[in-house]
């Protein structure tokens, strides 16, 4: 898929664990600027967080 950075060639399996929550996750692999990574809507819509986008606090139930 391309974008600014180029073509996406590249895919990581990984285990995310974010405050005591683990899981093995597919990230595709490009250069995204200041951001380490981004979460895609199919990710957000399975663990449907809460979000405060004031304080950027995210809470997983």
């Amino acid at each position: 898929s391309p974008n600014k950075a180029g073509s996406i060639t590249k895919v990581a399996d990984m285990i995310m664990t974010y405050k005591g929550h683990s899981e093995q996750i597919l990230l595709v692999v490009t250069q995204l600027g200041k951001q380490d990574t981004i979460l895609g809507m199919t990710w957000l819509k399975k663990h449907n967080p809460e979000i405060d986008f004031t304080t950027g606090s995210v809470k997983l139930t």
